[in-house]
């Protein structure tokens, strides 16, 4: 996903994001936003899955790289981005929920 130029950071370690138009990416059809909501932030990925039309949150806070929603996933939607899962592919999404049932720190949630 390409870098976002115009983010805003409320503090020195990026930890919180301010939603503002700066956050929103569009690449190959998928939408990216990033909004903090309770001092968490949010990478919001939607678009048309395999199926259906997918929305796949990663709270980036919760996320501790442990990597078992990469390793288990079955269609390759997700990789680690330094110590980070980010969504790479959605439209292999099948929306069978693996990787939020998998996730340790309730970090993913798929809709």
């Amino acid at each position: 996903m390409p870098e976002k130029e115009n983010m805003k950071s409320n503090s020195a370690d990026n930890s919180t994001a301010t939603l503002s138009p700066a956050n929103y990416v569009v690449c190959e059809g998928i939408e990216t936003e990033i909004k903090t909501k309770n001092n968490l932030t949010i990478k919001e990925v939607s678009g048309k899955g395999k199926k259906e039309e997918v929305k796949i949150d990663i709270i980036v806070n919760y996320c501790k790289g442990c990597e078992i929603c990469v390793a288990f996933c079955p269609e390759g939607v997700l990789s680690m981005n330094k110590e980070v899962a980010e969504v790479v592919d959605i439209s292999k999404c099948t929306k069978c929920n693996i990787c939020e049932y998998l996730c340790p720190d309730f970090s993913i949630s798929v809709e």
